[in-house]
């Protein structure tokens, strides 16, 4: 009875170890995840554009399956800033779409509003947000104030020892 619980259990340790196997379909989704991710990622680096997320499905044949396969179809959904050219944004998604999977014809892509670009404003070197600007000013300015006071106190002081 000892011998058959040791060999059982080394079965199921065997099998517990076992590598999974993906098949045909697993390693197709595989692949269209990280065409959608490669996507994604370059269509983030638009200018204008905040994120993006793609969803691709190509078809695929299942050898062993009996269903046929699917049409082809892409999901594009990039969220942009305010002031980003969304014309000149969904052209580039197009065509990067169609570099990434040129099997499917025509993506639904969808372009958002998602964030507000701030308005800059220079103070010196500084570059800060319009309304942060007279604050920026203020805080500089008491600090040139606050050198200056410490400048003619050293210099008061020193001049007193000597």
């Amino acid at each position: 009875m000892r011998g058959v619980r040791a060999f059982v259990f080394s079965l199921a340790m065997l099998g517990g170890c076992a590598p999974q196997v993906d098949g045909p379909v697993e390693q197709h989704r595989a692949v269209d995840r990280d065409d959608a991710d490669r996507l994604a990622r370059q269509l983030a680096e638009l200018p204008g554009a905040v994120r993006s997320q793609v969803t691709l499905h190509r078809p695929v044949r299942d050898p062993l399956g009996t269903e046929p396969p699917g049409p082809a179809s892409a999901a594009v959904l990039v969220v942009v800033d305010d002031q980003a050219d969304r014309a000149a944004i969904e052209r580039s998604a197009r065509a990067l779409a169609r570099g990434t999977a040129p099997e499917i014809a025509d993506p639904s892509i969808v372009i958002e509003i998602g964030a507000i670009r701030p308005v800059l404003a220079q103070v010196g070197p500084f570059t800060v947000e319009q309304h942060s600007k007279s604050a920026l000013v203020a805080a500089l300015s008491i600090a040139l104030a606050v050198i200056a006071v410490l400048a003619g106190w050293v210099a008061w002081r020193e001049r007193r020892r000597a």
